[in-house]
């Protein structure tokens, strides 16, 4: 699973991916929040490859770190074992720096005059700077990390603000347990495993003698928001491909299956699975419910390593 384009993973143990923020083309830049102090926190991730494609160097991860650390707003660079293949800077909410593509929060960056004059400028700042013009060199000289049109934008006239629907991003879940109308609860205490942003843990069933065959006898997980939110997309992540998922409204009363919905369904893939749902507004819970499961040698069962919502 790729930790960079996954809301809700963890890096490093430590601080928890909330909303993709606007970077450069070479980097994934995060609002992130430190598990440990509760602190909101701008994390930044640069793949080891990007690095080395743009600097040949024995110590170019070296001359990296060095280079982040100098950026503003940059309070410390994770250690690269805990964050392979990325390196990671922790930074302040509210700093612009080289890996964001503005130059002031929320204010494009002026267009060079003349290019000439500006290669030039660049070219004196690596000769004074040393080490310190690391970016501009291998930006400029050296070519780009990829898509880098957002690095120099035109202002634009700001428009009249009009009112807007609040934009989808990523939904953590408050908490999660095993249900189901018909059996006891499978391996019920792990149910927080599959919303803990950690894809290396997961909640299982038992294993089966049979897949299931009717919906109706299959078992789910039922997570819960700390508020209501409404959905647009659900993620699944699995390391074992066969089983069949629906995403269903919460079970009524009565706690019947026949009392909630399907809002979409899958068939599971190894890795992150994308579900579009139809879902009602101000949902405070989702079934996600196993209709089928997986063979696994002589016996039958799902793996869910980690469940994932967008709304808002």
């Amino acid at each position: 699973m790729d930790t960079a384009s996954v809301p809700g993973s963890v890096v490093a143990g430590r601080f928890r991916l909330l909303t993709r923020l606007p970077s450069v083309g070479w980097a994934h830049r995060w609002d992130a929040r430190d598990v440990v102090t509760g602190r909101d926190v701008v994390l930044t991730l640069v793949h080891s490859d990007t690095i080395r494609a743009r600097d040949t160097s024995a110590d170019a991860m070296r001359r990296f770190r060095e280079f982040a650390r100098s950026e503003p707003g940059i309070v410390r660079v994770l250690d690269p074992a805990s964050t392979t293949p990325f390196v990671a800077s922790v930074g302040e909410p509210g700093v612009a720096n080289a890996f964001d593509p503005t130059t002031d929060i929320g204010t494009p960056a002026p267009a060079p005059r003349r290019t000439a004059a500006f290669v030039g400028g660049a070219a004196t700042l690596v000769a004074v700077l040393g080490f310190g013009g690391w970016f501009v060199s291998t930006t400029l000289f050296g070519g780009d990390y990829g898509d880098v049109k957002n690095v120099v934008a035109v202002p634009t006239p700001a428009a009249p603000a009009v009112p807007v629907a609040p934009p989808s991003g990523p939904i953590l879940p408050d908490g999660a347990q095993v249900w189901s109308a018909v059996r006891a609860p499978d391996n019920a205490d792990d149910a927080g495993l599959a919303v803990d942003a950690d894809p290396n843990t997961f909640w299982s069933t038992d294993g089966y003698r049979a897949p299931f065959g009717d919906p109706g006898n299959g078992i789910g997980v039922l997570v819960s928001f700390a508020k209501a939110v409404d959905l647009s997309a659900v993620w699944v992540a699995t390391p074992q491909p066969g089983a069949v998922v629906e995403i269903r409204t919460p079970p009524e009363g009565d706690g019947t299956l026949a009392s909630t919905r399907v809002l979409g369904s899958d068939v599971l893939r190894v890795g992150v699975n994308d579900i579009g749902v139809d879902a009602p507004p101000g949902l405070r819970q989702v079934l996600v419910w196993i209709a089928e499961l997986a063979p696994t040698g002589t016996q039958f069962e799902a793996d869910i390593a980690e469940i994932g919502f967008t709304g808002h």
